[in-house]
């Protein structure tokens, strides 16, 4: 990934000004023209109450694709690296611009709603704003989702309501890490869920209520990840791997197939635990009664649940 460098020398205030210019300007435009072409359209008919059943939907394509339209310039630079967050430098300038332009949908919440409810009003916005995956995919409007180009979701995708993806992070060295975010098929992110950036969820993997999952970590086909369980950064997970809610699993370890961990296990960093006994010895106190897999399976398990669409 690329990394951007401030160059303090070459500091344009001119383009700190324009920013705050331009922001006006798409949000004058994006709210603006669609208000206006409503309006024209009821002093032009002679059925007013027509075109007033007609206003809300109108109302709302015209912003959408406006504010889409808006985004395209800026579209470049919404990709994968580490960022100095500084007006002046280029890609974060046009980052800044694409993303006003998403979030002036995003915090739109009826207009948003809509968007998310019509197929075709779905596929128009989020192509506009380079969103190339499947579009057989759920989220709500409370579900946290930006840098588009940077998601890619396959069929049966389903993100519940105020999870997060989450492309980019601000870092306390003034820079913004950037990353994408895959979700394959059948993928199921649970309510208050969070994902850092780089993630990777294979196909059929779950993600339980309130889990965290941290800077490109990898989860295995058909895996669980328990509610409110903490998957630190750069972990892999392997296939049909089961960890306990509440769990915590440290940076950089690696986690074998068919791994089952109980409820409050605690897997140290860059630790590879391939069985229960192994991981045995890392899990929580109030586990330990816990010796055998039959417990294990009966106890602690993921019931199958079906996503259901809404």
């Amino acid at each position: 990934m690329s990394t951007i460098h401030p160059n303090r020398g070459s500091m344009l205030q001119w383009r700190r000004w324009g920013f705050e210019w331009l922001s006006a300007v798409y949000i004058a435009l994006t709210y603006g023209l669609p208000t206006a072409l409503c309006l024209w359209l009821f002093r032009q008919t002679r059925y007013p109450i027509v075109v007033a059943l007609g206003v809300p939907l109108l109302w709302t394509f015209s912003f959408l694709f406006i504010a889409g339209l808006l985004s395209l310039p800026h579209r470049f630079a919404v990709t994968a690296g580490k960022f100095f967050r500084d007006l002046n430098e280029p890609a974060y300038f046009h980052r800044r611009l694409h993303g006003l332009c998403w979030t002036m949908i995003y915090y739109n919440k009826p207009a948003y709603f809509v968007c998310l409810s019509i197929p075709f009003l779905k596929r128009m916005t989020f192509r506009l704003f380079g969103y190339r995956g499947s579009m057989n995919f759920t989220v709500y409007p409370d579900t946290w989702i930006r840098d588009l180009p940077l998601l890619q979701f396959e069929d049966g995708v389903y993100v519940s309501n105020r999870a997060t993806l989450g492309t980019n992070i601000v870092l306390s060295n003034g820079c913004l890490l950037v990353d994408r975010i895959t979700l394959k098929q059948k993928v199921l992110i649970g309510h208050l869920a969070i994902l850092g950036p780089g993630v990777f969820a294979d196909v059929g993997s779950e993600v339980g209520i309130g889990a965290v999952i941290g800077i490109r970590s990898k989860l295995g086909p058909g895996s669980y990840i328990g509610g409110h369980s903490d998957i630190d950064n750069i972990v892999r997970v392997g296939r049909d791997v089961v960890v306990g809610p509440k769990s915590y699993v440290g940076p950089g370890a690696v986690l074998a197939d068919g791994l089952k961990l109980p409820r409050g296990s605690v897997i140290p960093p860059r630790t590879k635990p391939s069985t229960f006994a192994h991981a045995g010895s890392v899990v929580n106190a109030e586990d330990q009664s816990l010796s055998c897999h039959e417990n294990l399976a009966e106890h602690f398990l993921p019931p199958t649940v079906e996503a259901v669409d809404d």
